[in-house]
């Protein structure tokens, strides 16, 4: 798998704004296959290092996904915050706009959704920012817009698009429960997150009896002060920009933020920014299990001391492909499938994928991330083959 993980990308698009002098990148990290796929992101202090490692990561989650498409990523060096935002995001999406049109799908990524990147697409004439699925996959125009049409449809408590990557992560997290042998009524969670990502990991374990005990956002903690879980659902419904409400008080304690990494829990999940996980904090975190949402989440020498403490530690291209497994559930069956049918694929594609490496690392006594990277490394190359579905 060396070749993957040491290789230079194929294709870097770098971008320097006209007006804010700002820089942007696009990395495609092969070019192997008709599609490419990976997040758009708005990061004070991004590099284009940074774009690199991502779109290498994301052509991982489409090995172990079992996605024929290649990875990319995209992303500008810009304050998330400013009110400038659309405008830097307009002239980037219109920078690179041949690739996407032609084979290059974009998602959202940190600080970016998928309706806020659609919007700016079709100001440039752009059907939507993942319309090269409809060449690669062999569908015309209007019945791919059909089949991306499901994103937008209501379920739980926001929509297919907006819960679909949570969904797939929590999906992940029992995957490691049942191969843990941990019902998931008796089984606690702590979430380090609790943006579109974390929110909707949470939101799904609870409905699936687990109990979420811990939430952090960027500003503090939510701990159980009982035996209790937290009432997710109502956290999610009074919840604005990803933030846990001031004076919450129902069945939890607020802290400092860095309180949730004390949680005694069964799985612990990284589910906002990068390097969450470091050795300090490594060596004290208190769970069974470590299943990252988020993008590089564990750093190298942090995974080490948790493989050394018998700890599993599911790599983030696993645990984190959810959006890109929603992608092969949505595109990949022949017949359209229902919002039912989607979700029920996704949850497989995950829980399959992580039963599969869980299984290959205990038969050849490998760290979880060895054993994923074998099987990428096994994932054959099908250049002209359609991204998703059966290989025909």
């Amino acid at each position: 798998m060396g070749d993957i993980l040491e290789r230079e990308p194929e294709l870097v698009v770098e971008y320097t704004d006209p007006l804010e002098g700002f820089k942007g990148w696009l990395a495609i990290d092969a070019l192997s296959h008709k599609l490419c796929a990976g997040g758009l992101r708005v990061q004070k202090g991004l590099t284009r290092d940074c774009v690199v490692s991502l779109a290498r990561n994301m052509t991982l989650k489409m090995r172990i996904a079992g996605i024929r498409a290649d990875g990319a990523k995209s992303g500008i060096d810009y304050d998330p915050h400013s009110p400038g935002k659309t405008g830097a995001l307009h002239r980037f999406i219109r920078s690179i706009r041949p690739l996407i049109l032609e084979r290059y799908s974009m998602g959202p990524d940190l600080n970016v959704k998928l309706k806020e990147l659609d919007s700016i697409a079709k100001k440039l004439d752009i059907p939507s920012v993942k319309v090269a699925i409809a060449n690669a996959q062999g569908f015309d125009l209007p019945y791919f817009l059909e089949r991306y049409g499901m994103l937008g449809q209501p379920v739980e408590y926001a929509t297919v698009g907006r819960i679909r990557s949570g969904f797939g992560l929590a999906a992940a997290c029992l995957g490691v429960l049942e191969f843990l042998g941990i019902p998931n009524e008796e089984a606690t969670v702590a979430i380090q997150g609790f943006g579109g990502l974390g929110g909707a990991a949470a939101y799904s374990l609870q409905k699936a009896g687990v109990k979420v005990i811990g939430i952090a956002d960027e500003e503090k903690s939510l701990v159980c002060d009982n035996e209790n879980a937290l009432d997710v659902k109502a956290l999610v419904q009074h919840s604005v920009g990803g933030l846990i409400p001031n004076g919450w008080k129902n069945g939890g304690q607020l802290d400092d933020r860095n309180r949730i990494f004390d949680v005694e829990c069964d799985v612990f999940i990284p589910a906002a920014i990068e390097n969450a996980i470091v050795q300090d904090n490594a060596r004290n975190i208190s769970t069974k299990a470590i299943v990252p949402g988020a993008n590089l989440a564990v750093t190298e020498e942090a995974e080490r001391l948790l493989n050394d403490r018998g700890i599993i530690t599911i790599p983030d291209f696993m645990a984190g492909c959810g959006g890109s497994m929603s992608m092969r559930a949505l595109f990949g069956p022949k017949s359209h499938p229902t919002v039912s049918d989607f979700l029920d694929g996704l949850a497989k594609g995950m829980h399959g994928m992580v039963k599969k490496v869980l299984e290959r690392s205990q038969k050849d006594g490998t760290t979880p991330r060895e054993a994923a990277l074998d099987l990428c490394s096994e994932a054959p190359i099908c250049p002209d083959a359609k991204p998703y579905g059966p290989l025909e």
